[in-house]
């Protein structure tokens, strides 16, 4: 499995006692050109949050990522599917949790992402997004249950520093 997609039940042991404080569904067709509404959704989200500007780029980078994949490669484009995205605020963190019910992806056959940083023509054009994903967010879990794939995308929230 790669890096850090670890099973889903194991995060969902580890956050059971913790309830979230806030949750949105956003509900989507399986059409490439409602991804931007997922992306807007999510930045609105983060800037309510009063999250930085990169941090704001880097979760919707990688919800839109996500939601791009699940319908290229679960529903391969087709339209008349759902992809649903439950943005979720617990105390300490903020998870994206999408969810289609297409062809699974088995992380096993997710190649590493390799390529010479000294030449720049190595570098794939496709490809990229589970290594996207695992090096902008905190935690990424997927599973498949029951026939709907579930991806969970973690950020921690900084808790702001006393003064002293």
């Amino acid at each position: 499995m790669p890096q850090r997609m670890k099973p889903l039940r194991r995060f969902l042991e580890r956050y059971k006692t913790m309830k979230a404080v806030g949750m949105i569904r956003l509900i989507i067709d399986s059409r490439l050109e409602n991804v931007s509404l997922v992306g807007g959704a999510v930045r609105g989200i983060a800037d309510i949050l009063s999250m930085d500007s990169t941090t704001r780029y880097q979760l919707e980078l990688c919800v839109v990522e996500a939601v791009n994949n699940a319908i290229k490669h679960a529903y391969h484009c087709q339209a008349g599917h759902s992809v649903e995205v439950d943005v979720l605020l617990y105390p300490d963190r903020l998870t994206f949790k999408i969810c289609d019910s297409g062809e699974s992806m088995n992380p096993a056959k997710v190649k590493p992402f390799c390529f010479d940083p000294l030449k720049v023509e190595t570098l794939p054009e496709r490809g990229m997004g589970v290594y996207i994903l695992n090096s902008l967010m905190d935690e990424v879990h997927y599973e498949t249950i029951s026939g709907q794939n579930i991806l969970n995308l973690i950020k921690y929230l900084k808790k702001p520093e006393k003064s002293a």
